[in-house]
């Protein structure tokens, strides 16, 4: 079929071969532009025409080349072909300035693989040959040959414990003037953990915790986990309306909180309380030995984080236990271990916190717990990170761009800078190597689907012209699937959708099976059985194994590193009374990136007053966090 095609659409062309070039340009009005041809980039060149002969009494005569054989590309990329003999013989001509000659003989090779498929069977669907010799299949499986030894029998807590019976009067975590050890966490955490299986509380149950990043915060998710059950962390600035969603959703059998964070909480819950700051509370009297709970495995939950839901509403990631200790331990990309202070400076409702607080304690490091007030003021942060001897910091890519000049001190004395959530600011990279380099500097990228990080790419140096940083090569334990729309791997170079496979890969979304099925897929390239994630993230291979980051397929963006669809926010306002349609967009303006909303009123609107942007957003903030309250309408 296609070759009928294309033989019908070549001998209509040639109805039309005497038209002058002029009068075809003058129809076409190309736009102008001094990188490329207007016309065309790229050119197939098909001579099959016979050879005509002359001959001359006395001479014997060969054809020259023009030019003397020097020759310039007139177009990004020309593929001449002939017939010689019994064969089909021809060369590529390309821009030296586009291509590199490692690519074109890669663009050779898989040409001719696809001809050879063509061949083989003419009743194929084209959009399924395959394009990969066996050379650079060969080379796609090495760059994700990631298997790595892990404790992949092991549970989060059962590693924390192992760390407080090795080094039980080392220093576990630091919060303000608190220092506990690991024997005091660990005996606090089974005190709180006994009377949750008092409760009810057991495998794959959830605990929903509204805190502050505190002691308390840290002490609640260690004793869930020593439980059996699996944490939701809720943001206390939330909206009680937003809170109140998912506090239905993932139906807690407890939820833990403190007194001042009352306010924050939705009027009728209709969950069990336990108000960790009570006078006197009862959960202090529990044994503080380390509970057992009967058939706990890695395979369990360890949380539920949600996230921003195209549909208009927020889907909890469930996430295994097995995936944080494959994220902390032998990951392939930092070593973390006694000497490691990591700062706990992320909103605990986002998956950031799962490296920040799980690096150390399972490692037998230190877990420097940072407040709020303290991160919103960068004077303050800084001299937090240099009075703690904070060696390992995670920031999202705003944070990092807006703090990094007065972060200059604590940045020096770090082993780890991971950045990440968002594609990274060169000039902002270039300034931290420049003058201020800590020993590790990494971007950091990964879905809350595939716990927190799938691949990293230390940054050593940029080039003079470099406009992108890679994202870099899979994690230990995680292989990544570039894919065109059919499923198929694209080649070296070529843009198609992100997938991920692995021991991080989340189990899904709870109560959303449609849309689990719809983003976890079978994994065609791992054992019956395996899935992997669809990202929706655009990258490619180079061909040294590091992988580009290229932007989104759907309407998802990320906003100073928080995860955002738009579609959650349209839902939101044209729930608002006089609202008919709404869109929203993520719009760049110089170096901030910030959400803008556009209206149209219906009909029967409302007063011209509920209309304004003040108004609107006052609405909004009912139901959506800060992060998703659009700047502009």
């Amino acid at each position: 079929q296609l070759l009928a095609q294309v033989r019908a659409t070549a001998l209509a062309a040639q109805d039309h071969q005497d038209l002058p070039f002029e009068q075809l340009i003058e129809a076409l009005n190309p736009p102008r532009s001094l990188a490329h041809h207007p016309l065309l980039q790229v050119m197939l060149t098909w001579q099959n025409a016979p050879e005509g002969e002359l001959a001359l009494p006395g001479l014997q005569l060969l054809a020259a080349p023009a030019g003397g054989g020097a020759t310039s590309a007139k177009f990004d990329l020309d593929l001449s072909l002939h017939e010689q003999s019994e064969r089909i013989a021809g060369s590529f001509q390309y821009a030296c300035a586009l291509f590199e000659h490692a690519s074109i003989e890669r663009h050779a090779a898989q040409f001719v693989t696809l001809l050879q498929a063509l061949v083989e069977d003419d009743s194929a669907c084209v959009l399924r040959l395959p394009l990969l010799p066996a050379p650079e299949q060969a080379q796609l499986l090495a760059f994700n040959a990631t298997e790595a030894a892990f404790d992949a029998e092991l549970c989060i807590h059962q590693l924390f414990e192992q760390q407080a019976r090795l080094r039980p009067e080392a220093t576990a975590l630091v919060f303000e003037q608190e220092c506990l050890s690991y024997a005091a966490l660990n005996s606090r955490a089974n005190q709180l953990a006994h009377h949750l299986v008092a409760l009810g509380v057991g495998p794959d149950t959830r605990v929903a915790i509204c805190l502050p990043r505190s002691t308390e915060m840290v002490v609640a998710l260690l004793a869930t986990l020593k439980a059996g059950a699996a944490y939701v962390p809720l943001d206390p600035a939330y909206p009680a309306q937003r809170l109140a969603f998912m506090l239905e959703d993932c139906h807690p059998t407890v939820l833990l909180s403190r007194s001042d964070c009352a306010q924050a909480l939705p009027a009728s819950a209709g969950v069990p309380l336990l108000w960790l700051d009570a006078p006197h509370p009862d959960w202090l009297l529990a044994p503080q030995h380390d509970p057992a709970v009967p058939g706990l495995t890695p395979a369990h939950l360890a949380y539920v984080i949600y996230t921003s839901g195209s549909a208009g509403l927020p889907k909890g990631v469930m996430v295994t236990q097995r995936g944080v200790v494959k994220l902390v331990r032998s990951n392939g990309f930092a070593d973390f271990d006694s000497s490691s202070r990591v700062a706990f400076a992320a909103n605990p409702a986002f998956d950031a916190s799962t490296l920040e607080i799980w690096a150390p304690l399972l490692n037998g490091g230190t877990l420097v717990v940072i407040d709020q007030a303290t991160m919103l003021d960068q004077q303050l942060f800084a001299a937090a990170l240099v009075r703690t001897r904070t060696n390992v910091l995670w920031l999202t890519v705003g944070l990092f761009n807006q703090y990094s000049p007065a972060l200059s001190q604590a940045i020096a004395q770090l082993n780890y800078l991971i950045v990440g959530g968002d594609v990274l600011d060169v000039p902002s990279i270039a300034h931290v190597l420049d003058h201020c380099p800590p020993q590790h500097l990494l971007n950091g990228y990964g879905p809350t689907e595939t716990t927190t990080f799938a691949a990293t790419h230390e940054v050593v140096a940029l080039a003079p012209q470099q406009t992108r940083v890679p994202i870099g090569r899979p994690i230990a334990n995680t292989r990544i699937h570039i894919l065109d729309l059919w499923g198929q791997p694209c080649p070296i170079g070529v843009a198609g959708e992100l997938h991920i496979a692995g021991a991080g890969l989340a189990r899904g979304y709870l109560n959303r099976p449609e849309l689990t099925a719809e983003r976890f897929v079978p994994d065609p390239f791992g054992a019956p059985g395996n899935r992997m994630y669809r990202s929706g993230d655009l990258a490619r291979w180079r061909a040294d194994g590091t992988l580009d980051f290229l932007g989104r397929n759907d309407h998802q963006v990320k906003i100073r590193g928080f995860r955002i669809e738009l579609g959650e926010i349209e839902a939101a306002l044209q729930a608002c009374p006089g609202v008919r349609e709404s869109v929203v967009l993520a719009r760049q303006d110089g170096e901030h990136k910030r959400l803008v909303a556009y209206l149209v009123g219906g009909e029967e609107s409302a007063s011209p007053e509920s209309l304004t942007p003040e108004a609107l957003r006052a609405q909004l903030s009912t139901r959506l966090p800060e992060y998703m309250l659009p700047a502009a309408y």
